[in-house]
């Protein structure tokens, strides 16, 4: 577990020396957030979220919370923005990333296997939308996530959040 917090604060110091770049805009207007935002989720997994803009394509979505099967889930993705529907406000993103889930003090079935205290580590793969507020540092969003779970079991976890999210 100390490895995983040495690993996510290095991501994130190192996120904060890459130069970043407005966001997304309609009609040549700058909506009024800043790079970093904020929000409780809900879906699968519940529990908070943060993304990160290093450019104004490209971001790194955190999360950390609990899911109906596991006790805690992390995951950090890497996103490309697209505008594919011709609405600056309206991106399409997609990325890639890794994900922690586990369960501490029960039994947890897999298949027919029962384990307890176990944590499983996959590839996380993520497709969502958002709608950039032009006027409020809020953008809301769908997002639909698969996570590949590679050790210990060789398993498929599905994701689907939605949030509202505010900007500092």
């Amino acid at each position: 577990m100390k490895r995983l917090q040495i690993l996510v604060m290095t991501l994130l110091l190192t996120s904060a020396a890459v130069e970043s770049q407005d966001f997304p805009r309609a009609d040549g207007i700058q909506p009024a957030r800043g790079v970093f935002g904020m929000v409780l989720i809900v879906g699968e997994p519940t529990g908070l979220s943060a993304k990160y803009w290093l450019r104004s394509d490209r971001a790194i979505d955190f999360a950390f919370g609990a899911s109906f099967f596991t006790d805690f889930r992390m995951h950090a993705t890497y996103l490309y923005h697209v505008d594919v529907f011709d609405n600056q406000r309206v991106p399409l993103y997609y990325g890639v990333g890794g994900s922690i889930a586990g369960r501490t003090g029960r039994v947890a079935e897999i298949g027919t296997d029962r384990r307890r205290d176990r944590v499983g580590l996959g590839i996380r793969g993520a497709i969502g939308v958002s709608y950039l507020v032009p006027t409020a540092p809020f953008d809301l969003f769908v997002e639909f996530g698969s996570v590949l779970i590679v050790f210990p079991p060789a398993a498929l976890d599905i994701d689907l959040s939605i949030g509202i999210r505010y900007y500092f």
